[in-house]
Parts: C-alpha cells; structure tokens; sequence
C-alpha cells in the first residue's frame, strides 16, 4: 500500500481547494474551523476525522489557525464513498492514537505501515457504524442552516424542532458533534460571510448594507457579533485597522 502522511505546521489559517487521485484521512488536531468544499463547509474541532475521495476538492480554514494529521493512499478495498465521511474520534481517543503513530513511522517498515494503516480504517469504519437517527438529524441541520444562513427570516428554533427531538436535547447533541452550538454555528456563517462581503464590496456597499446581506436585521447586533468573532468592530475591519490595543 503506498502511502503518504503529513502533519500541517501549527497555526495554518488556509488550505486552498485542491484534490488528490488517492483518499485522504484528516485527523484534525488543533483548530476549529470548515473543510471547505464545492457546495458546503463541514464543522471540524480537535477530534474530528473527515475521510475524503479521491477527486474530490476541499480545503481547511479556520480562524486562529488549525493542525492535522493526513493520511493519503489507496483504500478501494475498505472504502467506498462520493461523498465526504465525517466521524468523531471516541472518548479515549484511539484515532489520535493510531494517526499519530501512522504520523511517527511515516519512514518505517512500509509492512507495519500498511497493517496500522488498515487497522485504523476499521476503527474509523467501526465508529461511522455507530451512527443513528440523531446523526442524521444533526446533518439535516447542519444543511438547512448552511442554506438558509443569509435569510434574516430563518427560525433556528423551528430547524432544530424539525428534527423530533427536544429542543434542548438536539442542541446539546448539536455541540457534540460539531463542537459548536447551533447559534455559534449559523454565527460565524455569517460573520465569515461579512468579513467576505466587505473584503470585496467595501467601496460600492454600506457596512449596514452588508449586515442585511447576511442575515442580520439589526446592526448593533451585527456589530456585537462581529467583534466577538474577529475581535474588530466592523469599521475596523472596513478599514484595515488591525491593531486594537
């Protein structure tokens, strides 16, 4: 089995879209933030694997910077996907166990590689078997908040009772699995959504313009949400003010 495995330097905010012929396993270390794809952004935080085909283009953002281990090669035999896996690591964190020891022989025995390798794709299958109804509550979601960010008409509390579950429940579930609330998480859409729109439309659109644009139907929560977010209120930010001491 030929393999390639990599570690990212620490702090690495953007990893531009690109694809491999091979599958690749993404142990996300350090860092939350979105693997970016074609259609969509999927949540990871410290504990999340994602498992991606071969063709298939994504890349990692985050905005205090991320780390992962990626473990690349041809496993046709044990994989069968078009789309994206998404599994959490367990509570003992066994995948961080075999990435990083995939990582630390990545120059040895290339026998011993294969084995390991092997080994910690059926652990990995072995936790995407674990998934039940609430996972694909939690996907329903996940969907409907990244269509519907933008609308400031969207009821959040509706998405999440849509599920069947309590309200209570399936935001506690939510946070599990994404690490974020369902709130945080439809924030910082659209405040990545802001910071975008400015970078670009500064000259030609208001910053209250923009707020609207993005699903914010009152700009002094905009302008809280914001600086909690980047740390600039939203006129630093217009300007190029980066130093907030």
């Amino acid at each position: 089995m030929n393999l390639h495995i990599d570690c990212t330097n620490d702090g690495v905010i953007t990893y531009p879209l690109h694809d491999h012929k091979t599958y690749e396993i993404m142990y996300y270390l350090v860092g939350e933030g979105f693997l970016k794809t074609e259609k969509s952004g999927i949540p990871f935080s410290p504990g999340t694997i994602i498992i991606t085909p071969p063709g298939f283009l994504h890349g990692s953002t985050s905005t205090n910077g991320f780390k992962n281990i990626t473990v690349e090669g041809n496993f046709k035999h044990l994989l069968n996907t078009k789309e994206p896996i998404v599994i959490r690591d367990n509570a003992k964190g066994e995948g961080k166990t075999f990435a990083t020891l995939l990582y630390e022989n990545r120059f040895g025995n290339q026998n011993f590689l294969s084995s390991l390798c092997e080994t910690y794709i059926l652990f990995l299958l072995s936790r995407l078997n674990l998934k039940c109804n609430i996972d694909v509550a939690i996907n329903n979601i996940i969907d409907e908040i990244s269509r519907c960010a933008y609308d400031h008409n969207f009821d959040l509390k509706q998405a999440l009772l849509k599920s069947g579950y309590a309200e209570d429940y399936i935001r506690n579930q939510f946070k599990l699995n994404t690490g974020k609330t369902p709130t945080q998480f439809l924030t910082e859409i659209r405040i990545a959504r802001a910071c975008h729109l400015t970078n670009i439309y500064k000259n030609t659109l208001s910053l209250t313009q923009i707020a609207e644009q993005c699903g914010f139907v009152d700009y002094i929560v905009f302008s809280k949400c914001f600086k909690k977010y980047t740390g600039l209120s939203p006129s630093q930010y217009k300007n190029g003010n980066f130093n907030t001491e």
